[in-house]
């Protein structure tokens, strides 16, 4: 379930850098799921780029979380979710 909450302390790392977490300023791709239950998630890797997606799907739709170059994208899924895969 997708939940709000403050912001952690973030996380030390030491040689791999810091995890910052700061509160959102603005509504993001999760707000509209907030208190919804999870349906099913989708995982893509791509082993030649390093390319990681994960695709969250709720009742009332789904939102794509990738890594690029180290930055992490929250995306709002336009089309219909594909195949639910159940989570056990």
């Amino acid at each position: 379930m997708v939940d709000s909450s403050r912001p952690d302390d973030g996380v030390d790392m030491g040689d791999w850098g810091r995890i910052d977490v700061l509160p959102v300023r603005d509504e993001t791709p999760l707000t509209p799921h907030l208190g919804e239950v999870l349906l099913g998630v989708r995982q893509e890797w791509e082993p030649t780029t390093g390319h990681v997606a994960l695709e969250l799907d709720f009742p009332s739709g789904s939102v794509r979380c990738e890594s690029w170059s180290g930055d992490l994208r929250v995306l709002t899924v336009d089309r219909p979710a594909g195949p639910i895969t159940p989570m056990l």
